[in-house]
Order: C-alpha cells, then sequence, then structure tokens
C-alpha cells in the first residue's frame, strides 16, 4: 500500500530505517502502519496514475 505523512509530520519507517517522504511510499501494511492509519498519522494514496513506460524494440520502434 502506498502512505504518506499528514500535516507534513514526521513519520518513522523502521523497515527502511528513516522518515516517510512527504511524497509518500509503498509499504507492507503491518500492525505498525495499521496503528499510524488509526492515529491520522498517515493517509493511504489510492488514486495515484501508474506511468508506463514505452518497450523499445530491438529495431528501435
Amino acid at each position: 500500500m502506498i502512505i504518506k505523512p499528514v500535516s507534513n509530520k514526521q513519520i518513522y519507517d523502521p523497515d527502511n530505517g528513516d522518515y516517510l517522504p512527504l511524497c509518500g511510499r509503498n509499504v507492507e501494511f503491518n500492525q505498525y502502519w495499521a496503528r499510524r492509519l488509526a492515529n491520522n498519522d498517515v493517509v493511504e494514496i489510492t488514486n495515484i496514475k501508474v506511468k508506463q513506460e514505452k518497450k523499445v524494440t530491438k529495431d528501435g520502434n
């Protein structure tokens, strides 16, 4: 799931050993993130458009 901090809070990410970026990060849902969501420290981002890369064939097209 992709989450981001609320109101520019610094939320520690124990899996990466740093703070969650303000733009958000993909994390594995567990009890830690469930507590952060319940406390309204973070929000889940659900409306992200995934950029699709154009595949290049061997002939360059």
